[in-house]
């Protein structure tokens, strides 16, 4: 029996996958210290990069041909993977509308902005050594994507592309997903493994408990882990029904470099702590 496509995915190189799911701001997240400042400016580009997804599921769902019904026919309608293909993407447009919601309320709640200017991506580069070229001087700061979420819209744009097949960029769909799932995983077992202080609340976090209160159980939900199951399903379903063993491998092989580019840009989208 062939290996599902996710599974491969997966199984392909645990170290990367490992970096981008317990980075050392998840850690700090699922203990309650994160300081409001610093999640002010990560949720800023967070949001950017839902308000992108709308977009994206857009162009993924213009892909969609659904096969012809014949009205006369004595046969009941059937369910073909293009049909689920559909219901999962206009489940993940109406899942993002209300998560942009959910980031207003719980802003409001907290007193978080979602305008905070984004972090200096050069500082970030310096702390992982990476070379900065040009003179060491102050940029003009504006609101707007930092580079890592500007080249998580600019993939997003590229994977719905009339060059990329509907399980191409479904793939990165479920990349995301299940990479983000993954991660939040990580840091409610950070704050439940009892480092956060005895007997500390997560009133007393550093950011008054909007993490572990809020949107830790929201990114770590059933109803979550359920729609990720949902997605990966169906790119399993999709990659089954490819025929012939060089258009298999031609596409397997696509579908690896989105999948290492997403989980390159997962580790880089967490903002270097101390």
């Amino acid at each position: 029996m062939t290996t599902p496509l996710t599974v491969h995915l997966l199984n392909i190189s645990t170290c990367p996958l490992s970096n981008a799911t317990t980075h050392p701001f998840l850690q700090q997240a699922g203990r309650g210290q994160i300081p409001k400042p610093l999640l002010s400016q990560w949720l800023s580009q967070d949001r950017l990069y839902a308000q992108s997804y709308i977009r994206f599921i857009g162009l993924l769902l213009s892909k969609i041909r659904l096969p012809p019904h014949n009205p006369d026919s004595s046969k009941p309608r059937t369910s073909t993977a293009e049909h689920r293909a559909m219901e999962v993407l206009i489940d993940a447009l109406v899942n993002i509308r209300t998560e942009l919601q959910f980031f207003e309320d719980t802003a409001d709640e907290y007193g978080l902005d979602l305008t905070a200017l984004p972090v200096a991506m050069e500082d970030e580069e310096r702390e992982r050594g990476e070379c900065v070229r040009g003179e060491d001087r102050p940029e003009e700061t504006y609101f707007g994507p930092n580079r890592i979420t500007q080249a998580y819209i600019d993939m997003f744009m590229s994977a719905g592309s009339a060059a990329t097949s509907l399980l191409e960029g479904l793939v990165v769909l479920w990349a995301t997903e299940a990479c983000y799932l993954q991660a939040w995983r990580f840091a409610a077992s950070c704050g439940a493994s009892g480092k956060t202080g005895a007997g500390a609340g997560p009133e007393q976090d550093a950011d008054g408990g909007a993490l572990r209160t809020r949107f830790i159980p929201n990114w770590t939900s059933p109803e979550f882990e359920a729609f990720v199951r949902r997605i990966g399903d169906v790119v399993d379903e999709l990659a089954g029904q490819i025929k012939g063993a060089e258009e298999r491998e031609h596409v397997m092989g696509r579908c690896v470099q989105w999948w290492r580019q997403v989980v390159w840009l997962e580790e880089r989208f967490w903002p270097v702590v101390k």
